[in-house]
């Protein structure tokens, strides 16, 4: 896997954003196609031997005629497919473009679904809002409530002393007379007891009393506005939940969809791969050759961007390391026994496998290429710059051809210096065989990927140095 220049970037971007990279990425896959055509064969150029078992596959053409379209179009589409270097047939243009415009037409649905799920996240929020106040006013009704009612107690309590305090003084005698001529009603001896006692004591308690009805009153109001609010936020929760659920379906389809694109767009870049580098191999001239090997690597570029670790993208791999070949270009081989330090250094890295790319990263929340390679020959005690460049320049350079596990290998994929590298496996790694044979590196490509194992690559190869 390598960087391109059409970088794939965040996932977290918006579905527009997303279909633009993969137009981006299908216009690039057209100029690939374009300037793919193989030159005159000749006797083939002298070549070194590949490092890859596999042979190019030879690529084939058919060219059928689509059906009427429904809507009446004319027919006679020419549609072309072609065989990628994986055995399998590529799709077409035509197919590429439908797929893309299935895309676009999710991609609408998926905008509608949010603003929908937008306008009821902001409901639920207010019904939130709305709730919590009432609740905030109720808690407070209610303490205002409890304080009312101790109050009461307390006037009433002073009520009982006042009028107890009167007649113990004989402060009132009429009052006194009144009491022994023994009222006959509670509403005359209501009466005589408030006679007796404080008349400012009598009129807290009243006061008092009117307040507490009032709080019950709103206390009530408050309960109703309660229930009704709970009712509204339910409400408003369940169409948030299935304005979320559809969202997140289409969010799947489109995911699918685009997975699909992805795939078609690298096996179509396959098929140029496998092209060029049959060119390359056929070509009576070095600048022949190198020329189609240019065109093997960027048409690999642009399948493992869009879809590394696919079969696809693989055998672009394969093709452009193949058509490198041709071109006199670098081949890798695996030195012997690793070191101890090179070992422990490809543990180091195995320690960061999935997490993602993350341009200046150097921490398990996500690393980039250099930040990799220095965190993991940190596990054996070598310690470097978190710099690509820097990297290489420190440490002595070895031949591709005699790699060892640890070894990194720096790139040029700008055309400005060094500006990627990546760590030698080799063949095997603890007694199993590694996913690529001697052709297994570990890296943190671009952003949109995570650390993984990966198929050395030849295009834009520097140099190797051994930590």
């Amino acid at each position: 896997m390598v960087r391109v220049a059409v970088v794939w970037a965040e996932r977290s971007a918006t579905p527009l954003r997303r279909r633009a990279r993969l137009a981006a990425l299908a216009c690039s896959l057209v100029m690939v196609a374009l300037m793919a055509a193989p030159p005159t064969a000749g006797a083939a150029g002298s070549s070194t031997s590949s490092t890859s078992s596999t042979s190019s596959t030879t690529s084939t053409t058919s060219t059928s005629t689509s059906p009427t379209a429904a809507d009446g179009s004319a027919s006679g589409q020419a549609t072309t497919t072609t065989t990628d270097g994986s055995g399998g047939t590529s799709p077409s243009q035509a197919q590429i473009n439908a797929t893309e415009a299935q895309v676009a037409t999710i991609e609408a649905q998926i905008s509608q679904q949010q603003n929908t799920l937008d306008q009821d996240d902001e409901l639920y929020n207010q019904s939130v809002v709305n709730l919590t106040g009432t609740q905030a006013s109720l808690q407070a009704t209610s303490a205002s409530i409890a304080t009312v009612k101790y109050k009461l107690a307390i006037e009433r309590n002073n009520l009982r002393s006042d009028a107890i305090t009167a007649y113990t003084n004989d402060s009132a005698s009429a009052s006194v007379s009144q009491i022994f001529a023994a009222p006959t009603s509670a509403t005359q001896t209501r009466d005589l007891y408030q006679k007796i006692g404080a008349g400012s004591v009598a009129l807290d308690v009243a006061r008092v009393q009117a307040g507490q009805r009032q709080l019950s009153a709103t206390r009530s109001k408050l309960l109703v506005e309660q229930k009704t609010e709970n009712a509204q936020l339910d409400q408003e929760s369940q169409a948030r939940q299935s304005a979320a659920a559809a969202s997140a379906a289409s969010e799947a389809t489109l995911a699918q969809v685009q997975g699909t694109l992805a795939q078609q767009i690298a096996q179509q870049a396959a098929a140029q791969a496998a092209a060029a580098a049959q060119a390359a191999q056929a070509a009576t001239t070095p600048a022949a050759a190198q020329q189609a090997a240019a065109q093997a690597s960027q048409a690999a570029q642009v399948a493992t961007t869009v879809s590394g670790g696919s079969a696809a993208a693989d055998s672009a791999t394969t093709a452009a390391n193949q058509a490198a070949t041709s071109a006199g270009g670098v081949t890798f081989g695996d030195g012997g026994e690793p070191t101890a330090a090179g070992l422990a250094a490809v543990h180091g890295a195995m320690k960061y496998l999935g997490v993602p790319y993350v341009y200046g990263g150097a921490s398990f929340s996500g690393v980039d290429c250099s930040g990799l390679t220095m965190l993991a020959w940190a596990q054996a005690g070598v310690t470097m710059d978190h710099s690509a460049a820097d990297q290489y320049a420190l440490f002595p350079h070895v031949s591709p051809n005699a790699l060892e596990p640890g070894d990194l290998l720096f790139y040029d994929f700008g055309g400005d210096g060094i500006d990627h590298v990546v760590m030698y496996v080799g063949p095997t790694l603890d007694g199993q065989a590694t996913p690529y044979g001697a052709d297994t590196i570990i890296q943190a490509a671009h952003t949109g990927t995570v650390v993984e194992f990966d198929q050395v690559w030849a295009g834009g190869f520097v140099g190797a140095a051994r930590p």
